[in-house]
């Protein structure tokens, strides 16, 4: 921890460049804490995941070599068992993200809010923090799944009246879609109302809506070029179990509890590295919230005004 550099401060009007400066001195800053943490709340969370991951992939790649082989579909219980894997893996991918989002948050509001930064911090003294934030995500995410709903159900109608009409909405719909980045953001940093905080998404988002795009744009990037590079050796191990299962002389070899294994354990790589990727775009989202709350509230401008009046 380089603790002579200036602390990375939250409420600044900053260009684009000096944004990804920002997100990435504070990533440098604390790396060494956000791994640690992560690995304590998601590698558990990988663990399963891995397992949801494989058992969909095989399940998968058995209903496909079945179609290529028997030119027919695949049995009920196949595609009962694929679906369930999938509820199970994306079950776990939402509890996983929720950890991630709420640990990395409270990292910076505790960073921020403290004159030692991050020195001293420990997972138990972010809990309640850390606590606060997960029940705060859960509602957003009910409120969000029921935004999706609710948008599917306009776009379903909207292509029954007209696909020209649809065509239209399309536009619309993505650029209200790119402001949504700072909900999060927004909900978990201010102590306000989901609605409140939604509202706020949009009054911030369309006035900064270009730098929310590049910063999400950027940092999509870079994690999944990480992602790439954790999933590679998974993804090339699950093809080689599926062309071995094709021929009747590696059946053997693919259904040997070594090679599950091994295809277990780089899932695990897999899972955690995708997790750990994901630290580049909620750490950029932060600071670009920080960045148009400064731009359109000002928000260090009244917190100088309020601490004058307590003078």
């Amino acid at each position: 921890m380089e603790s002579q550099k200036p602390k990375v401060a939250m409420y600044v009007k900053r260009s684009f460049g000096e944004k990804l400066n920002a997100s990435f001195d504070f990533i440098k800053e604390n790396w060494k804490l956000l791994l640690k943490f992560i690995t304590y709340l998601l590698l558990p969370v990988s663990l399963i995941q891995a397992l949801s991951l494989n058992g969909l992939m095989g399940g998968a790649l058995k209903i496909s070599a079945v179609a290529s082989t028997t030119a027919m579909a695949a049995s009920p219980s196949s595609l009962v068992g694929f679906m369930s894997y999938y509820g199970l893996y994306m079950l776990v991918f939402m509890i996983g993200t929720i950890l991630l989002t709420s640990l990395i948050y409270a990292m910076i509001r505790t960073y921020n809010e403290r004159e030692e930064r991050s020195e001293g911090i420990t997972l138990g003294s972010l809990k309640p923090l850390l606590f606060h934030n997960i029940k705060k995500l859960l509602i957003l995410t009910l409120f969000g799944i029921l935004l999706v709903l609710i948008v599917g159900v306009v776009i379903g109608v909207l292509a029954a009246l007209s696909l020209f009409t649809l065509f239209l909405t399309i536009p619309v719909i993505i650029a209200f879609t790119v402001p949504l980045a700072l909900w999060a953001p927004i909900y978990l940093f201010e102590d306000i109302t989901v609605m409140e905080a939604f509202k706020k998404t949009f009054r911030l988002g369309f006035a900064t809506w270009g730098g929310i795009f590049l910063i999400s744009l950027i940092m999509g990037i870079i994690a999944n070029v990480l992602q790439s590079v954790t999933m590679m050796p998974w993804y090339i191990a699950t093809l080689v179990k599926y062309f071995f299962s094709m021929s009747d002389a590696g059946s053997e070899t693919t259904v040997s509890a070594g090679y599950s294994f091994l295809l277990y354990l780089l899932g695990i790589v897999q899972a955690f590295g995708a997790y750990v990727s994901m630290i580049f775009t909620y750490v950029g989202l932060a600071y670009q919230y920080g960045h148009a709350s400064e731009v359109v509230d000002s928000v260090t401008v009244e917190s100088d005004i309020d601490n004058f009046d307590k003078l």
